[in-house]
């Protein structure tokens, strides 16, 4: 019986390893936005974010760019879940924290779209621990 016992454990451990890594992406270049989730974060971004960090996401003497070369030495090997927490907790700078959190899901997807992060058919959902092992890598 226990021998079993053991075996069901270890057959359901290991489907719940399988289960989990089948739905995540193992890399930002597998997709982890959805297109639509990123025509959201564009709105969202010309409305509280392009004030400081400009339309073309390319910042000003105040704020950091979100594009490109400047994007990418600001995030590089860093995690998309840090990113997301940046964001969640530091903007809008004049009132931190206040938008959905779904909306700063949203502009983060704008974001890796416009630093040309390849999309899926999934949507990024506010609360995705996995995103701190997704890290922001060049091609």
């Amino acid at each position: 019986m226990r021998k079993l016992a053991a075996i069901l454990i270890i057959t359901l451990w290991h489907a719940g390893i399988s289960g989990s890594s089948a739905q995540q992406p193992a890399s930002i270049w597998d997709g982890i936005y959805s297109d639509a989730q990123a025509e959201r974060g564009a709105a969202a971004y010309s409305a509280r974010c392009a004030s400081c960090h400009a339309v073309d996401l390319r910042g000003n003497s105040n704020a950091p760019g979100l594009l490109g070369v400047g994007f990418m030495f600001l995030w590089e090997g860093r995690s998309v879940g840090e990113l997301f927490t940046k964001l969640r907790t530091e903007m809008p700078s004049d009132q931190p924290g206040s938008l959905p959190a779904q909306t700063y899901m949203d502009i983060l997807s704008f974001i890796l779209r416009s630093n040309q992060f390849p999309s899926s058919e999934k949507e990024l959902t506010a609360g995705a621990d996995w995103l701190n092992s997704v890290l922001i890598t060049p091609k």
